[in-house]
């Protein structure tokens, strides 16, 4: 991954369009216009030796006459010349300093692999080649072939279609919505969708990313920086074409935290509608139509997404009950009546707002005689935004309710055309917000619960392996027996199955994209026929379990058979484990399966081998076990191990137990505690990117119990890691942060990583020797009172002293 020179790309000072032409259906041409019309601030260079100059802009004839400038040359160009020139211009470009470019020729393949070759010496970053170009509106940057550009905005467009991003682009214009970037990919030879996303996660100009996505090429470098920026923003992505299983790709845009949108024309309103709506507690949807068929529409809506009306409590339809047509009984949906007029629509909502089983509202207004869609927009936008609650509205109709649609938009409400757009709308908050909720799970591996399955699972491995050895494309009965037995997974030896019971299927497939997915339905010809399948992505725990099982159909077959539906989200997790362990293990059918008392009860499997897997194949990187080391510490042993989210409690305990001005040297403000969002940022982490080691031990309570815990993040290029320590308070000065910190090094400088680098308040004296007992400079800081810490991870780097100071 990587995010190098992607600033010069998007913020430049200068372009050079190399092929600038002014001759009709060129791509130069269309370039050299479109930048000469953008409002471009900067520089423009076109280059071509047939012209003295273009649209009065001096032209040069090679890349070598361009202006030298701080830099030595441009810091953008776009090439517009025939295929087999592009690989020297590249070489040119590159001595002349420029360090991003955008060839909009399409190439053959060993043109391609000349051009990357040319740019390698440089560093140079390309786009494409072919692709449409990339727009960005406030930098006044049209380096596209487009034939519209774009207007400022806050949203992110990133395709690898061309022609859609035309089509948008077009499309917006007429919709009034604006962006922040608009990338065409091409061929992504280079910059892909993974650097893009890598970028625009960290871009204050962009709040929300959308994605057209046709193929992916690297899944864990992808899910890698989705799960970034997914973290920070909303990502919405329209996946089309037929790569791979789609279930496994829904799969993996679920986990990642992102938003999947099945259409083009639910694209943007998916954007809106994350980006403006609030958090919701729950997923009950309360209504408020003024006329009986509106409310016939919505819950009809509803249903068909499998949506859930709330509940009105007995307080609520008590202060309905002066504003709901004569003879009526408030219920929900809330039929306020065609003669409602705005203070009416205002006591329904606000009554309405108070509801505490309704954790969301949808509004849909028609315009009558009785109100002016104006003025009932103008009465509740203020009690909506001072309500707290997410609500989406619909305002039904055409002109006479636009300005009431413009009323909520500039309330930054989200606001919708149809009752089935709003509803739409709804489930896909519901859709985010779970999505969002599976990706702060980062699960361990669940292997080395004790020494005894430990011994149990290597002899599966050298079952598995042997088998393979011999020629064997599947495990005989017995082989999977044992094989399944190390996972706690038994296989009954034969007999007919309780027909009382759900039959169901588990099964372990490797996608061609994003390796091994696990998946769980019906089991039989039946649940073949039903296509009954939800997928996940390993590794797994119990909640991302209990996720694929409630998106299945056998999933319902499993209401309320707690113990039933235990030893299937355990079962999941076991298959998850395995998949990881086995490297050649291609394929795993456990169809039928059975819950039992025990459990769950294997009646028939199938163990299909293959070729091992690299440890790569995993789309998400699992918990490095391997990285688990125990050391002794005060003369007695102590656990160093990578952070698991299973241990927030022993965080919460952790944080307790430091002294305020400890709190302040690390989070550089006083915390009385640790919020939820931090907590789980601090202990779900992304072990591709990210690395955290905390030493443990069993408490005198019997709980485990954090001593200490270093941290670090390292960006993109892999070239810094920025870290971060906190020893508990009574324990420091006792040597552990030199203990942590060497574990920390030792990862870092094995993973290539350049350097380490912190920032430090200049009062934190202990944290200052520690970097510089390891070899590392202390700096002055950006801001008064601060430090800057640098630590260069050659090889043979050790700490200098093994004397414990105060950290």
């Amino acid at each position: 991954m990587s995010v190098r020179q992607l600033d010069r790309m998007f913020e430049p000072r200068s372009i050079a369009i190399v092929g600038a032409s002014l001759q009709p259906g060129r791509i130069g041409t269309t370039v050299l216009a479109n930048m000469a019309e953008s409002g471009f601030a900067g520089a423009l260079w076109p280059v071509n030796p047939k012209y003295d100059e273009l649209l009065g802009i001096p032209c040069y004839p090679r890349v070598a006459a361009l202006p030298k400038v701080a830099g030595g040359g441009p810091d953008l160009a776009v090439v517009c010349t025939p295929p087999d020139t592009v690989p020297g211009l590249i070489g040119d470009l590159g001595a002349r300093g420029t360090r991003a470019v955008i060839v909009l020729t399409p190439l053959p393949p060993a043109v391609r692999q000349a051009m990357l070759k040319a740019a390698r010496p440089y560093q140079l970053r390309i786009l494409g080649p072919g692709g449409i170009g990339l727009v960005a509106p406030a930098a006044g940057l049209n380096a596209s072939v487009a034939h519209v550009g774009a207007r400022p905005g806050r949203i992110a467009f990133v395709s690898q279609s061309g022609m859609l991003m035309t089509a948008v682009l077009d499309w917006a214009r007429q919709q009034s919505i604006g962006f922040s970037r608009v990338v065409s990919l091409g061929e992504s030879v280079d910059i892909d969708v993974g650097d893009l996303l890598d970028f625009l996660a960290g871009d204050a100009d962009t709040s929300a990313i959308v994605l057209h996505l046709e193929s992916i090429g690297n899944a864990r470098k992808f899910l890698s920086a989705a799960r970034i920026a997914a973290r920070g923003k909303p990502v919405v992505v329209l996946k089309s074409g037929r790569e791979g299983d789609d279930r496994v790709v829904d799969a993996a845009i679920r986990r990642a935290g992102m938003l999947r949108v099945h259409s083009s024309a639910d694209l943007f309103d998916a954007v809106e509608t994350v980006a403006r709506a609030r958090p919701l507690a729950g997923e009950r949807l309360g209504v408020i139509c003024n006329g009986t068929s509106l409310a016939l529409l919505a819950s009809d809506a509803l249903d068909w997404i499998g949506g859930q009306l709330a509940t009105l409590s007995p307080e609520t339809v008590r202060r309905l009950r002066p504003h709901v047509p004569d003879g009526m009984v408030p219920a929900n949906p809330l039929d306020i009546g065609v003669r409602a007029d705005t203070a009416r629509h205002a006591a329904a909502l606000a009554a309405m707002l108070a509801e505490p089983q309704a954790d969301a509202l949808l509004l849909v207004h028609a315009p009558t005689s009785a109100a002016g869609s104006t003025e009932v927009a103008q009465a509740l936008a203020p009690l909506i935004r001072a309500g707290g609650r997410s609500v989406l509205s619909c305002w039904l109709g055409g002109e006479g309710v636009q300005a009431a649609r413009k009323v909520f938009a500039d309330a930054n409400l989200p606001t919708y055309d149809t009752p089935e757009k709003a509803v739409r709308a709804f489930g896909q908050i519901v859709q985010y917000q779970r999505n969002q909720a599976l990706l702060i799970e980062v699960p361990r591996q669940e292997a080395a619960a004790g020494p005894a399955d430990e011994a149990r699972r290597l002899a599966a491995r050298q079952l598995v392996r042997e088998a393979r050895a011999a020629g064997q494309a599947r495990l005989d009965a017995a082989q999977a027996r044992s094989v399944l037995a190390a996972y706690d997974l038994v296989l009954a030896d034969g007999g007919p199955c309780d027909a009382g019971r759900a039959l169901l299927r588990i099964a372990m497939d490797v996608d061609p994209v994003f390796g091994p997915a696990i998946s769980f339905g019906l089991g039989g010809a039946a649940g073949h026929a039903a296509g009954d399948r939800a997928v996940g992505l390993p590794p797994l725990n119990t909640v991302l379990a209990r996720d694929i099982v409630q998106r299945s159909r056998a999933g319902r077959a499993l209401q309320g058979q707690a113990t039933a539906a235990d030893g299937v989200h355990a079962a999941l997790v076991a298959v998850a484990q395995l998949a990881a362990d086995l490297d050649e293990v291609a394929a795993l059918r456990l169809d039928p399966v059975q819950p039992a008392d025990a459990g769950l009860l294997v009646l028939d499997a199938v163990v299909e081998l293959g070729p091992a897997r690299p440890e790569t194949a995993l789309a998400i990187r699992p918990y490095p076990q391997a990285l688990e080391e125990t050391v002794a510490w005060q003369g007695m042993p102590l656990l160093l191990r990578p952070i698991r989210p299973e241990d927030a409690p022993a965080h919460v305990r952790f944080f307790a137990a430091l002294d305020p001005d400890d709190v302040r040297m690390r989070f550089f403000t006083a915390l009385r505690e640790l919020p939820p969002a931090q907590l789980a940022r601090l202990t779900q982490i992304d072990y591709d990117r990210a690395m955290a080691f905390i030493a443990t031990r069993t408490g005198a309570d019997g709980q485990a119990e954090t001593l200490g815990v270093v941290r670090a993040v390292a960006d993109p290029d892999n070239a810094q890691a920025e870290f971060a320590i906190t020893i508990r308070s009574d324990l420091k000065g006792q040597g552990l942060g030199t203990i942590l910190f060497r574990k920390l090094v030792e990862y870092f400088r094995d993973r290539g990583t350049a350097g380490l680098t912190g920032e430090a308040l200049a009062e934190n004296v202990g944290v200052q020797q520690l970097v510089k007992r390891f070899g590392g400079r202390v700096l002055p800081g950006a801001e008064p009172g601060t430090v800057e810490l640098a630590l260069q991870l050659n090889g043979g780097l050790h700490a200098k002293s093994s004397e414990p100071g105060r950290n």
